[in-house]
C-alpha cells in the first residue's frame, strides 16, 4: 500500500489551514505584511505536490498485476493537481475562480472510482462528501456561497475525513 497516511495528513493539514483562512480566523492582512492567503498557498502547494509525488511511487513502483493500489495514484494526481494548482493561485495572488472551475473536475472525477472503494462504505461517503466540498469551493470563488461557509464545510471535511482516518479515529476504511 502506498503512504496514503502521509497524503491524508498532509491533505488534512492543507485544508484546515484553507479552512481557517475562509472561516476568518487568521486571514486578516496586517499592515506591512503579505495577506495569510500567501501561506495558506505555501501549505497547499506542498500537501500537492506530496499527493503528486506519492501518485508518482505507486505508479511507478507497483505493476497493476500484483497491486490494484495503481488505480489509487489517478485518484491522488487528481487531488495533487487541485492543491498545487490552488497553492499557486494563492501564493501569486491570482484569480481564485479559475480554482473554482478546476474544483468542478476534481469533486466529479473522483466518483469514478466508487467501484474501486467497493469494499468501504466509508470511503465512497467520502468521495460523496468531498464533491460537495469542491462545488462549494467554485460556489464560494463565483461570490455564491459566502467563505465562512465553505470554511465551516472544509473544516468538517479536514477534520471528519482527512485527520480522523489516520489519527485511527476511524477505523472500518479498508484499501484494495
Amino acid at each position: 500500500m502506498p503512504p496514503i497516511t502521509m497524503v491524508f495528513l498532509l491533505t488534512g493539514i492543507a485544508v484546515f489551514v484553507q479552512a481557517m483562512y475562509f472561516i476568518g480566523i487568521g486571514a486578516s492582512q496586517q499592515e506591512g505584511q503579505k495577506n495569510p492567503i500567501v501561506a495558506a498557498g505555501w501549505i497547499a502547494l506542498t500537501a500537492g505536490i506530496a499527493d503528486l509525488a506519492v501518485a508518482f511511487y505507486v505508479t511507478v513502483g507497483r505493476p497493476i498485476e500484483a497491486d490494484p493500489s495503481l488505480i489509487l495514484s489517478g485518484l491522488l494526481a487528481i487531488y495533487g493537481l487541485f492543491f498545487v494548482a490552488l497553492g499557486v493561485v494563492e501564493i501569486l495572488g491570482l484569480d481564485l475562480r479559475v480554482v473554482g472551475n478546476l474544483a468542478i473536475a476534481t469533486g466529479i472525477i473522483p466518483l469514478f472510482w466508487i467501484p474501486f472503494f467497493s469494499g468501504s462504505l466509508t470511503v465512497q461517503a467520502h468521495l460523496v462528501w468531498w464533491l460537495i466540498a469542491f462545488l462549494s469551493i467554485t460556489l464560494t470563488t463565483y461570490g455564491k456561497m459566502k467563505p465562512k461557509v465553505l470554511g465551516w464545510i472544509l473544516m468538517i471535511t479536514a477534520v471528519v475525513f482527512f485527520l480522523a482516518f489516520p489519527l485511527g479515529l476511524i477505523n472500518n476504511v479498508s484499501f484494495p
